[in-house]
């Protein structure tokens, strides 16, 4: 009876945890800037692109299938979109000029900042390619910031007090506190799916790296451990969520 006992309550509390989540970022650690993509306790790493042009700023599709970046391996920033294991990439920018910021809406087509009109216009394209129209003119890019998944609350990075540092506050950023509280430079905050956690970069390490923290400020854990930059982390969407 005690065995099983011991059984079920293990049991219990596996079903209880919170899924083990993945996250992608952007590393320098094979001389240009690579996409990467990694379990949150830094276990199972893989290298996801490997153009000699650097790829950066990835971001995910709502159904975690997909993922937006920048990269110069056509010789200017341009907007592509690969599958989440790396493969099929292709450009759904195509133009001489430069696009900036990919971001996915929800209904899975990708925005993006461009100058092609020689000022900062906002565009909106499928993940094919198609469908490239213009949103927004004459747009000025903002602080960095992030939205917790339900809508009320922001985390975002500030140097207000001499250092970069991550603040977390209501929507309406009336009370910001700071969950950081590190001398080194803390910063590019970015929500898990479920609203539980939040990763940064840091440099507390010595160089740009990956870390995970609870919205308190608690449970501070270290991702990468590369002797190189690592940065721009996105979470990928839970499955079936």
């Amino acid at each position: 009876m005690k065995v099983v006992v011991l059984v079920v309550m293990i049991m219990s509390v596996f079903l209880c945890a919170e899924p083990l989540q993945q996250l992608v970022f952007v590393s320098m650690f094979n001389g240009n800037e690579d996409i990467f993509i990694i379990n949150e306790d830094g276990t199972g790493q893989k290298q996801l692109t490997e153009s000699p042009a650097n790829d950066w700023a990835p971001h995910i599709s709502p159904d975690g299938k997909k993922i937006a970046f920048i990269t110069e391996r056509d010789g200017n920033p341009e907007i592509y979109v690969m599958d989440i294991d790396g493969k099929n990439a292709i450009n759904v920018s195509q133009n001489e000029s430069n696009d900036w910021d990919p971001q996915w809406t929800k209904e899975g087509k990708i925005v993006f900042l461009s100058d092609r009109n020689r000022y900062w216009e906002m565009f909106i394209v499928g993940p094919d390619g198609n469908g490239l129209k213009s949103l927004v003119s004459n747009w000025v890019p903002g602080e960095h910031m992030c939205w917790s998944p339900d809508g009320t609350k922001i985390a975002e990075e500030s140097d207000k007090t001499g250092n970069w540092e991550i603040y977390l506050g209501d929507s309406q950023r009336k009370s910001m506190t700071n969950i950081t509280n590190h001398p080194a430079d803390d910063y590019d905050p970015c929500w898990n799916p479920t609203g539980t956690k939040i990763a940064f970069v840091s440099n507390r390490d010595g160089d740009k790296e990956i870390f995970v923290i609870s919205p308190d400020g608690t449970n501070l854990k270290q991702v990468t451990h590369n002797h190189t930059d690592d940065y721009s982390p996105q979470w990928v969407p839970v499955k079936g969520k």
